[in-house]
C-alpha cells in the first residue's frame, strides 16, 4: 500500500511539472492552427522556388503517378507537390515494397516532408517501374543525378516570330557522347515548346506545340550520323509570348527530358505598310517600317519575291544603307491581287544576327473608274438644254388615268352582264332587242287571234282537212250482195 501510495504522488509529480508545457504546447497549436493557410502557402512558395534548378538537371516522364528509372541513375530527387492538408506520398518500389516518411532513414533516403510537397533524395535507387501513391499535383518533377544526360545549348535572348533557329544537343555519357550503334533505331530528338500560361502575354493558354523532331541520322543540318549529337534548325511560327522549351531523347532503354529557362517570343520587328498608285502610271509603294527598338536599323537586308496579277515573279531586295526608308516600288500592272514573300536579315544592337521569314504580304487593286464630270462644269447653254430635256421627259410621263378608268369600268361592265345573265337563265342574244321577229312567229300570233270571222275560217280550214284525210283512207269493205 505504501507502495502504491508512492507511486501515485510520483505520478501526480510529473504531471504537475508537465502540466505548463501541456498548457504552452495546446496554446502553440491553437495558435497555429488559424495560420496554416499561411503556412502552407509559404512553404509551396518554397517548394515552387526548388523548380528555378530543374533547367540545370536531367528529369524523367513523370504520367499518372507512374516513372520509371534505368540502372544508369545514381542519385534521383523526387519534387512531389502535394494538395493542402494531404499526407505524404508513398514510394512503392519495383519490388513491390514501399517507401514511406517514417521509415526513410532505415532506408537510407533522405525525405523533407513540408506542409505541400514532399522532397526525396534516394541514392542509387532500384532500377525499374515506380509508382508514387497520394494526392499529387501535375507540377511535380523527377531530377535524376545520371551519367547518361541530356544537354543542348541554349537559345538565344531577344527570339522573334518567324525567326529560324539553330538547336544543337548532345547526349552524353559521363563527358562521352552516346553513340546509336548498339540501338536498332536512329536516335531522335524532340523539341516542344509549352506555355507558361502568363495572363499578360498572348500565348496565354496555348497549352504545348510540337516544334520539330531531330534523327541523328546525318541528313538535313544533322552532321554526322550516329554520332550522339544532334543539329537542326526549326522557325518559330507560332504566336508571340512567354514558352518553356524542352527536349526529349526516347530509347529502349532510357528517356531523357530537359527543360531550359522560360523565354519570351517577341512579335515580328518590320510592320509592311501599302500605299496604293494613285495613277496608272505611277507604281505601288511598300515600306517596311522597323517596330524594334533593340534591332540595328542599320544592319537590315529585306529580300523576297513579287507575284504580279498578270503572273509574272519579280526578285527584289532592300538594303538599309541604299534604302535608309526601307521603300520597295512595286509595278502597277492593272487591278489585281500583289503578292509579296518576305525574308528579314539583320543585327541586333548586341550584335546578335537573325533571319526571320515573314508571313506573305498581300494587296488587291481594284478596277480604276472615272467619275463623270458634274453639271455645274457645262456651259450654261448645254445646262439649260438638258434641264428642258429632263422637264420634257417628266411631262410625257405622266401618270395614265384615262387608262386606269377606262379598265376599271370594262372590268365593271363586264363582271355586272355575267352575273345578270346567270340570274335570269337569258343567253347572250336576248341582248339584241333591235332584231326582227321571224315570220313564224307573226302567222302564229295572227292566228290566235279571238275574232268571229277567224272562228268561221279556222273551222272550214279544219273540216277541209279532214276531208282531204279520208279521201286518202282506201275502202276495202265487201258489199253486201
Amino acid at each position: 500500500m505504501a507502495k502504491l501510495t508512492g507511486q501515485c504522488y510520483w505520478l501526480l509529480l510529473c504531471a504537475a511539472l508537465l502540466w505548463p508545457s501541456i498548457l504552452q504546447a495546446r496554446q502553440d497549436n491553437a495558435s497555429a492552427e488559424p495560420a496554416l493557410t499561411e503556412e502552407q502557402a509559404s512553404t509551396q512558395a518554397e517548394g515552387f522556388a526548388l523548380l528555378g534548378d530543374l533547367p540545370t538537371k536531367n528529369q524523367i516522364p513523370f504520367f499518372e503517378n507512374r516513372f520509371r528509372i534505368d540502372s544508369e541513375v545514381e542519385t534521383i530527387t523526387l519534387l512531389m507537390f502535394r494538395r493542402p492538408g494531404s499526407a505524404s506520398v508513398v514510394l512503392v518500389r519495383p519490388d513491390g515494397s514501399k517507401l514511406y516518411f517514417n521509415t526513410a532513414e532505415e532506408n537510407n533516403v533522405r525525405w523533407y516532408d513540408a506542409a505541400t510537397y514532399d522532397l526525396i533524395e534516394i541514392n542509387n535507387p532500384m532500377p525499374g517501374p515506380w509508382q508514387a501513391i497520394g494526392r499529387i499535383l501535375p507540377e511535380s518533377r523527377i531530377m535524376v543525378l545520371t551519367d547518361i544526360k541530356l544537354e543542348v545549348d541554349p537559345l538565344p535572348d531577344n527570339l522573334m516570330v518567324g525567326e529560324t533557329v539553330k538547336v544543337t544537343a548532345r547526349l552524353l555519357n559521363g563527358v562521352t557522347a552516346v553513340t546509336a550503334g548498339d540501338f536498332r533505331e536512329v536516335l531522335s530528338l524532340e523539341v516542344i515548346f509549352i506555355s507558361t500560361n502568363n495572363a499578360e502575354f498572348a500565348n496565354f493558354g496555348r497549352g504545348i506545340i510540337q516544334v520539330a523532331t531531330f534523327r541523328d541520322d546525318g541528313r538535313g543540318f544533322d552532321e554526322r550520323p550516329r554520332d550522339g549529337i544532334f543539329t537542326g534548325e526549326f522557325k518559330l511560327d507560332f504566336v508571340a509570348g512567354e514558352w518553356t522549351p524542352k527536349y526529349i531523347v526516347r530509347t529502349a532503354l532510357y528517356t531523357r527530358e530537359l527543360e531550359q529557362d522560360p523565354i519570351i517570343l517577341k512579335p515580328a520587328p518590320i510592320n509592311p505598310e501599302v500605299k496604293l498608285a494613285a495613277t496608272e502610271t505611277d507604281s505601288h509603294q511598300v515600306t517596311f517600317n522597323l517596330t524594334e527598338d533593340g534591332v540595328d536599323a542599320a544592319s537590315l537586308l529585306i529580300q523576297g519575291r513579287v507575284r504580279y496579277p498578270d503572273g509574272s515573279v519579280d526578285q527584289y531586295a532592300l538594303n538599309a544603307q541604299d534604302n535608309p526608308d526601307n521603300t520597295l516600288s512595286v509595278l502597277n500592272k492593272g487591278f489585281g491581287s500583289y503578292i509579296l514573300d518576305i525574308a528579314v536579315f539583320g543585327n541586333w544592337q548586341d550584335g546578335r544576327e537573325f533571319m526571320l521569314t515573314m508571313p506573305e504580304l498581300s494587296f488587291v487593286v481594284n478596277q480604276q473608274t472615272f467619275a463623270a464630270p458634274e453639271l455645274e462644269q457645262l456651259p450654261e447653254q448645254i445646262l439649260a438644254e438638258l434641264e428642258a430635256e429632263q422637264a420634257a421627259a417628266e411631262a410625257e410621263q405622266g401618270f395614265p388615268w384615262a387608262l386606269v378608268i377606262g379598265i376599271n369600268l370594262f372590268i365593271l361592265i363586264t363582271g355586272s352582264l355575267a352575273i345578270w345573265f346567270i340570274m335570269s337563265g337569258k343567253k347572250p342574244a336576248a341582248l339584241l332587242f333591235w332584231r326582227k321577229q321571224p315570220a313564224v312567229t307573226r302567222n302564229a300570233v295572227k292566228r290566235s287571234a279571238p275574232t268571229g270571222n277567224g272562228t268561221k275560217t279556222m273551222t272550214s280550214e279544219t273540216k277541209a282537212q279532214k276531208n282531204n284525210d279520208l279521201d286518202d283512207i282506201l275502202d276495202l269493205s265487201l258489199p253486201d250482195d
